[in-house]
């Protein structure tokens, strides 16, 4: 089961007032987080069509899937060429899938349709709505920043200071892999794929 280095003020904020507004169910009391028999082929099925060249979210969300099921040499690069390739193919191969290398419904269903709702949201979470600029203190826009960045490979968030510093830059590089002008800024398609790379990466937890 995959574990995350998750800090006080992020559990407090994920499973507080964000897992409401989020639209998280949690597992019940006496279901281990992960392991319930539901599928998240909904979110599965809202994935588009990756192919060889390709470059973005989608890619990196792929490669960081494909990273939590053994293929550990993706880092995630956002980059669909080589290493992805071989990691595709040979996934679709073990899946009964024609080894193709274009990801499609079948492959996605394979890979992120398997999981749990608990770790994937199956589709159903909301995005923050508020932006974030370099320079910001607010603990509660921050704390949500934070739990989502430090989901993703291979960040590990340990400066709960303002938004300055290390963290711009560990934003500015996720934007770089995500296909985003890494301005550092935080607003609408930063959210969206630091969500999506979280929900198909099984990221979320309990």
């Amino acid at each position: 089961m995959r574990t995350f280095l998750i800090k006080a003020l992020a559990v407090a904020v994920f499973s507080g007032g964000m897992a409401v507004t989020t639209g998280i169910i949690a597992a019940s009391p006496a279901m281990a987080c992960g392991e319930e028999q539901e599928r998240s082929d909904r979110l599965a099925s809202s994935l588009p069509q990756v192919n060889p060249g390709d470059t973005g979210q989608n890619v990196l969300a792929l490669q960081l899937s494909l990273r939590n099921e053994g293929y550990t040499y993706l880092n995630g690069t956002g980059n669909y060429a080589g290493n992805t390739l071989t990691a595709v193919q040979d996934f679709q191969r073990k899946n009964g899938i024609n080894p193709s290398g274009i990801v499609g419904s079948k492959t996605w269903h394979a890979l992120v349709g398997k999981l749990p709702p608990s770790l994937t949201g199956n589709g159903g979470i909301t995005p923050p709505s508020f932006g974030i600029n370099p320079g910001e203190t607010d603990q509660d826009k921050l704390g949500q920043l934070y739990n989502a960045l430090m989901r993703v490979h291979p960040y590990q968030v340990t400066d709960w200071g303002p938004y300055e510093g290390q963290m711009v830059a560990m934003v500015q590089d996720f934007q770089r892999r995500a296909g985003i002008k890494d301005s550092g800024i935080v607003g609408p398609k930063t959210w969206n794929a630091l969500y999506l790379v979280v929900s198909a990466s099984g990221g979320w937890g309990c």
